[in-house]
């Protein structure tokens, strides 16, 4: 009875048609998931090799709080700077008509330009307030990220740009638990380790900006198998265990090819990396899962569409 309430109820149409809710869509709080997973592996990534693999780590930091929140709001920039670009230039997305029913309907160009830069100085603030050095690398983050957009038609210059980006992430975590330059044999370990994310990241990428055919398939598919074995090798179970779980989905792209295989072999992957952060950081769940499905809700009652989604049946959205 409640689910049916909540899903079929004409009251939520109401709810969602205030604009409190556009203001936070169109940061796109969804697009979350994946970055501060990365961010997340690189602390996890620093304790894991000076030994002291914790799980369950049930503490609750302010420091890393704000760190956390502060990265957040620069990725949301990163989103926000995207939506606009891809509107200016009338980029065909498979939910543009998402971005043109917010910005331009309900909330000007002009508006999402202040909410941007207001919204990046606060997340610059947070992060010099708590890991001044990471200044630079989530500067790198935003630059790169924001350049890479704009050359989504160049393959190899993507995914080298990506991959650079899939590296920062990962480095912003370390430095934030680790000083990483302070012994080069740190350094040497953090690329040994980071290369299997690196890896499942630049999969990810490849099928989303250039979509379904063989040789993306079978790049995307060598990646992560590559990757699994290099984590497999390292005694990381973290990202032995992402990567072996996701390789069935990118086995079943690669032979069968359906729509539905390119959005599973997209978002199950993050999802499985974030479902196996949750042993290492359990109060991971709390805002993951709000997010998820406040953004069900929000999607569903302001678009009829179904998103974020990890039943991708025939009629998936």
């Amino acid at each position: 009875m409640i689910k049916k309430f909540i899903r079929d109820h004409k009251v939520h149409k109401d709810i969602v048609a205030f604009s409190f809710f556009d203001y936070i869509f169109f940061c796109k709080p969804a697009y979350l998931f994946g970055p501060i997973a990365m961010v997340l592996v690189g602390m996890y990534l620093a304790n894991f090799a000076n030994g002291e693999l914790i799980l369950g780590v049930s503490a609750i930091n302010i420091k890393t709080l704000l760190f956390t929140l502060g990265l957040s709001l620069v990725f949301c920039c990163i989103f926000i700077k995207n939506e606009i670009l891809s509107l200016s230039e009338n980029v065909e997305s498979r939910f543009g008509f998402i971005e043109k029913s917010i910005i331009g309907d309900k909330i000007s160009i002009k508006t999402a330009e202040i909410i941007h830069n207001v919204l990046l100085g606060l997340g610059f603030g947070f992060i010099v307030g708590t890991s001044w050095i990471n200044i630079f690398i989530v500067a790198a983050i935003y630059f790169s990220w924001l350049y890479v957009s704009s050359c989504h038609d160049d393959f190899y210059k993507s995914i080298v740009l990506f991959s650079l980006v899939a590296f920062c992430l990962l480095l912003s975590g370390w430095l934030y638990a680790d000083n990483l330059f302070s012994n080069y044999l740190k350094l040497i370990l953090f690329m040994l380790l980071s290369i299997p994310y690196v890896f499942l990241f630049s999969s990810t990428i490849i099928l989303i900006q250039f979509g379904i055919n063989k040789t993306n398939s079978f790049i995307a598919t060598l990646l992560i198998m590559i990757g699994f074995i290099i984590a497999y090798y390292n005694n990381d179970p973290v990202g032995a265990t992402t990567l072996s779980v996701s390789l069935p989905f990118y086995f079943f792209l690669l032979f069968r090819g359906a729509e539905r295989d390119l959005i599973r072999a997209v978002r199950y992957p993050i999802f499985l990396l974030n479902f196996f952060l949750f042993t290492v950081y359990p109060l991971l769940m709390i805002p993951l899962t709000i997010i998820f499905y406040l953004s069900k809700y929000y999607y569903w009652h302001r678009f009829n569409i179904h998103f974020p989604a990890l039943a991708i049946n025939d009629d998936y959205n």
